[in-house]
């Protein structure tokens, strides 16, 4: 007889709780969900996949999901009222896995408006010829966006996030420039896993980077060629999932020891909390036996393992647009002059400082209204 699996997410069962047979994470889902009345919007078509892997991208088909398997509120309640006033329930953290698959979800979700936005500006200075033959290929003006886009995003995912939201403007600012180049290049690589095109990397409008169409600007085609290289290949090779992807790009983030960190405290405790979630993560997979036990063997410290080479390589971007905007061939904006090349004299130097003060989902409001 097989294992039960969990009727909400189709992960291995610990049992029947509240009403329907289901895993200990949809149990205290829906046990947190209840309690604190949490109300969530699906901002999609109310159909989305919560199977496994995808069950922290929306917390409203999560919850309807449960109910439908035969949870009730009331068993919960019933819970509450059984413990009665002997002992006072100690305040349920939410697993921080969850808030990092939300803070990207919701980047997803204002991905299409910071496309929007951007394709009004130009980023070509025309100075380089630029063929494509297929629609889907990058240009020279499709990098440019793409790397503004993917900065806009990341100061809108930092700001969701508790442990960056308790930072001193000032250390946010430093943590954002120490680290934006190696985001973006990991936000690269991460979307470029299930590329079927042979050595191509996929940027953040979309659009593909061939490594050879690259080699028409500069060193380029050498950064693409690492990107793929040194850190495409390994994930694929691991199999990176979106949790294992969230919980590196977390740790990636809070770095403690980058330049003009006034209080490396803060940041310390979230990059621990992090590597927590990422060890027990792996740990998670390895006893659902979800992969071979030769690929489950230091898992966490093989993913960990990537974090050389992102930076490596960012650094190799950063003097790439440092070349290009000195010889002209780009134009480089207010953001990308002060999150990628720490440039303090930048055209609008309280472009970021005033990002970093707005409300986290601004720009989608901008935009529609």
């Amino acid at each position: 007889m097989g294992e039960e699996l969990c009727n909400i997410c189709n992960d291995k069962s610990t049992g029947k709780h509240y009403g329907a047979v289901s895993c200990d994470g949809c149990k205290g889902f829906f046990r947190r969900s209840i309690r604190k009345r949490y109300h969530y919007v699906c901002r999609f078509e109310k159909m989305c996949d919560v199977t496994r892997n995808k069950r922290n991208a929306c917390r409203s088909c999560r919850l309807q999901k449960c109910i439908k398997a035969g949870m009730k509120s009331n068993a919960i309640q019933n819970e509450r009222d059984a413990i009665g006033k002997r002992k006072k329930p100690a305040p349920e953290k939410e697993d921080l896995i969850d808030q990092l698959v939300a803070a990207e979800t919701l980047c997803q979700q204002l991905r299409s408006s910071v496309i929007k936005r951007t394709q009004q500006v130009s980023y070509d200075c025309g100075k380089v010829k630029w063929t494509s033959e297929d629609d889907r290929r990058a240009t020279l003006d499709d990098i440019g966006k793409s790397i503004h886009q993917q900065l806009v995003l990341l100061v809108e995912w930092a700001k969701s996030l508790p442990q960056f939201a308790f930072l001193t403007i000032s250390d946010q600012a430093a943590l954002l420039k120490g680290t934006a180049a190696s985001i973006i290049v990991l936000g690269v690589a991460y979307r470029s896993i299930c590329l079927t095109v042979g050595d191509s990397i996929c940027l953040a409008n979309d659009t593909l980077l061939p490594k050879d169409h690259a080699t028409q600007v500069g060193d380029i085609n050498c950064v693409v060629s690492r990107i793929i290289d040194e850190i495409v290949k390994p994930m694929r090779r691991l199999n990176m999932d979106l949790l294992e992807y969230v919980a590196i790009k977390a740790i990636l983030f809070f770095n403690p020891v980058v330049r003009e960190i006034s209080n490396p405290g803060p940041i310390e405790t979230a990059r621990f909390a992090c590597l927590k979630a990422l060890e027990k993560r792996c740990a998670q997979m390895a006893m659902a036996q979800e992969v071979e036990s030769e690929e489950m063997e230091c898992r966490s410290g093989k993913l960990l393992l990537l974090l050389p080479s992102l930076q490596a390589v960012a650094q190799q971007l950063v003097e790439d647009v440092q070349l290009a905007r000195l010889f002209g061939l780009v134009n480089v904006d207010s953001l990308m002059s002060e999150l990628i090349l720490n440039d303090q004299r930048a055209a609008d130097p309280l472009v970021l400082q005033s990002s970093l003060a707005s409300p986290v989902e601004s720009i989608k409001t901008e935009l529609e209204e």
